[in-house]
């Protein structure tokens, strides 16, 4: 009887990504074998640098100290604040090398992008990875987009900001998903402040310097698009429903937001904690015979095909 292979499939998020450090901690330290693994933006950057056999400690070590000005350049092209240079630069000092292809890894891993052009997902599995790293992490408007393998590439969130169902088909039995979602708790109360006509210029200096309201917009515009990326993760869940999910909550912290590193990794050292007795279950409990995963799949496509006939003719969107 065969072992469970195991994929890993490690959500966007920015900055909140840096909790997907904390999780592979734990499962280096349990002994949970990763036997593939795929992410997207900041989730597809700790991938493949996984993938590319660097530990988990020396990723904790470089999530705690990273900010957003090691690796921001002005964007000569002018298609984006930042440029990739400096990035470039930083991911080939963590890999060791800038010529690192995907062959060259040391298990299965890809990263999605999406087409700027044409809005189609791109899943990125061969070729360079330093590339293929900058076009998954192409925030729009922040990083210019990256041009590979014939394509305007932007950041995959917007298309398949959670692949666990890529990991189910690249050959995983069982899949662990890891989710850094977008959350908002403002406690904000109605402002009695006095409307102004036009803006000021002390207006814009008054956002900015003020300790807990210059995030404000910022937090509530990501949240806000992160509800409809959510709606698309909850129909991929519906085909191709990951074994387990590890949620990890960050309230209020923004894509760029790189002054609590070391407490998004410790949020998600302690979730991946709070679930190891599942996490150990889908290690060590024995796969069922063929015949029986064969009539599951079966159930399961029946069940959908079910669904499907009893649903209305036109369906809203959930």
């Amino acid at each position: 009887m065969r072992r469970a292979k195991i994929g890993l499939a490690l959500s966007g998020g920015g900055m909140r990504g840096l909790a997907h450090i904390g999780v592979l901690s734990v499962l280096e330290e349990e002994g949970i074998p990763v036997d593939f693994i795929a992410g997207t933006s900041m989730g597809g950057i700790i991938a493949l640098l996984y993938a590319a056999g660097v530990p988990p400690k020396r990723l904790r070590e470089v999530g705690e100290e990273v900010h957003l000005l090691q690796i921001a350049s002005p964007d000569p092209s002018r298609r984006g604040l930042i440029g990739h240079e400096k990035m470039r630069a930083f991911l080939a000092r963590l890999l060791g090398r800038d010529d690192l292809t995907f062959a060259d890894l040391q298990l299965p891993a890809l990263v999605i992008a999406t087409d700027v052009e044409t809005g189609e997902m791109v899943v990125l599995d061969e070729g360079p990875v330093i590339p293929a790293m900058m076009a998954t992490s192409a925030f729009p408007l922040m990083f210019a987009p990256v041009h590979h393998r014939g394509r305007w590439l932007v950041d995959g969130g917007t298309t398949n900001n959670f692949p666990f169902d890529q990991v189910r088909a690249m050959g995983a039995d069982r899949v662990i998903g890891v989710a850094t979602p977008p959350s908002v708790k403002l406690g904000l109360k109605e402002s009695a402040a006095t409307p102004r006509r036009r803006l000021e210029r002390i207006t814009l200096l008054r956002l900015f310097t003020r300790p807990g309201e210059w995030y404000h917009p910022f937090v509530i515009a990501e949240a806000s698009v992160g509800h409809t990326i959510a709606l698309v993760t909850r129909r991929r869940m519906e085909l191709a429903p990951p074994d387990l999910v590890l949620t990890v909550s960050l309230p209020n912290v923004g894509t760029f937001a790189s002054h609590l590193n070391r407490q998004i990794i410790d949020a998600g050292e302690r979730v991946a904690r709070e679930h190891l007795t599942e996490l150990r279950a889908l290690r060590d409990a024995p796969l069922p015979p063929p015949w029986r995963r064969h009539l599951e799949d079966w159930r399961s496509r029946w069940r959908r095909a079910v669904a499907a006939w009893k649903a209305p003719r036109y369906r809203t969107c959930p």
